[in-house]
């Protein structure tokens, strides 16, 4: 039987935190009690729709940040419009389709 992983390292994950914050980020590692998110993003109601803000303000824009695992309800990869969008604002590339 083929077990496919919901996702791995260097994905563009969703999280949910048992606060009811949803984040997105790259996952830069995992262990036994927590992941280490990449530039996570929270999302946000924004005029013209669904939109992604940093997640700590005050933090270093691009560094890592570490979520316990008891602090997690879930994660699961990213779905492609979302991943794309969080590509677009952390990376400044534009995705093609």
């Amino acid at each position: 039987m083929l077990i496919e992983t919901p996702y791995k390292l260097g994905d563009t994950v969703t999280i949910k935190l048992s606060s009811g914050e949803e984040l997105v980020g790259r996952l830069e590692s995992e262990n036994d009690d927590a992941y280490s998110i990449k530039t996570p993003l929270t999302l946000v109601m924004a005029q013209q729709g669904l939109g992604m803000q940093p997640y700590l303000f005050t933090a270093e824009a691009d560094q890592k940040i570490t979520f316990a695992k008891r602090h997690v309800t879930v994660i699961t990869k990213t779905g492609k419009q979302f991943a794309d969008a969080y590509q677009q604002q952390t990376s400044g590339l534009v995705t093609h389709k």
